[in-house]
C-alpha cells in the first residue's frame, strides 16, 4: 500500500503537506499533488494534521485515528499557573491509586514527545506493598557501599541512610505505586541517549498531568542512580522482561497535605550569542 492517499478532488496544491514534513518524503507535483518519494517516514502526521482540506491520509499516521484540535488554547497566565503550580509531593495517603487514574494518567503520558517520534516507552507500575518495601532496602543497601567506598553519592545517601534507619522512607516515599520507563535495551544504537530521554518526556507528562486527576508525584533520582549502576539486587527485583532496560521512576499517589503557595526560583538567567 502507498505511503500517501490523496484526494485529488479535495487537493488545492497548497503544499503544506510537503512543507511540514520533517524529513522530506513528501515532493508536491503541482499537476499529481503531494507524492511520497523518501523512505523515511517517522509516522508523526503532520502531513494530514495540517491539510486544511483534509484530503491526505497516511498509513502511518491514519487520519481517522487523528483528534481534531478546536479545544481554546491557554492564555499565558493560565499556562504559567500550571507550569509554576507543579511540585515534587513526597507526602501520600494511604490509599492506593485507583485504577481510572493510573490508566488515564498513563495513556496521557504516551503522547509526550520522543526523538524523530520514536516512542517506544513502556511503563512498569509496581503497587505490591511488598515490592516497593524491597525496592527502597535494596536501594539503601546499595547506598551504604557507596557509603563505604566514598562514592560522589555517599553524602546524599548518608542523609538518607539515616532517615531510613529512624522510619522515614526517602526512596520511594511510602508511596502506593511507582511507575518505571523502560525502553528496547537496543533501541537507538546509534544513539544511545535517546532511550533514557524518551522515558524522561513520558514521566514528566506524567508528573505535570498527574494534579488534574488528583494525583502528585516525585522524581525518584536515587532510586535511578541505583538502577544505572547495574545494581543486581534491585534489577533483580525490578524483573525487567527480557532485552527491556530500565529508564526512569516516579513515586505516585494521593498527597497528603494540599500547599497553598507557588515558591520562587532563581533569578532568570540568560546568556545571548
Amino acid at each position: 500500500m502507498e505511503l500517501i492517499a490523496v484526494d485529488s478532488d479535495k487537493c488545492t496544491r497548497c503544499g503544506l503537506c510537503a512543507r511540514v514534513c520533517p524529513y522530506v518524503v513528501l515532493k508536491m507535483d503541482q499537476d499529481k499533488g503531494p507524492l511520497a518519494e523518501g523512505n523515511f517516514c517517522i509516522s508523526c502526521g503532520h502531513c494530514v494534521a495540517v491539510c486544511p482540506a483534509g484530503a491526505i491520509d497516511n498509513i502511518n499516521a491514519p487520519a481517522a485515528k487523528q483528534t481534531p484540535d478546536d479545544y481554546p488554547a491557554l492564555g499565558a497566565a493560565q499556562a504559567a499557573h500550571f507550569l509554576r503550580s507543579r511540585r515534587s509531593v513526597r507526602w501520600f495517603k494511604d490509599q492506593p491509586v485507583q485504577e481510572r487514574d493510573l490508566l488515564t494518567l498513563l495513556d496521557m503520558a504516551r503522547f509526550a514527545p520522543t526523538a524523530s517520534n520514536s516512542q517506544g516507552v513502556t511503563f512498569m507500575v509496581v503497587e505490591n506493598p511488598g515490592t516497593l518495601k524491597a525496592i527502597s532496602a535494596a536501594v539503601i543497601d546499595w547506598g551504604r557501599s557507596a557509603v563505604e567506598d566514598d562514592l560522589p553519592i555517599s553524602t546524599i545517601m548518608s542523609g538518607l541512610i539515616d532517615r531510613y534507619n529512624a522510619g522515614t522512607d526517602s526512596i520511594t516515599f511510602n508511596a502506593p505505586a511507582l511507575i518505571a520507563a523502560i525502553t528496547e535495551a537496543d533501541m537507538h544504537v546509534n544513539f544511545p541517549r535517546r532511550p533514557r530521554e524518551n522515558s524522561i518526556f513520558c514521566l514528566m507528562y506524567a508528573h505535570l498531568f498527574a494534579p488534574a486527576l488528583g494525583l502528585g508525584s516525585c522524581w525518584l533520582g536515587v532510586l535511578e542512580a541505583c538502577a544505572f549502576s547495574g545494581c543486581l539486587p534491585l534489577l533483580k527485583i525490578l524483573d525487567l522482561p527480557e532485552n527491556m532496560a530500565f529508564g526512569g521512576a516516579l513515586a505516585v499517589g494521593y498527597p497528603q497535605y494540599k500547599h497553598k503557595n507557588m515558591p520562587d526560583r532563581e533569578p532568570l538567567r540568560i546568556i545571548r550569542r
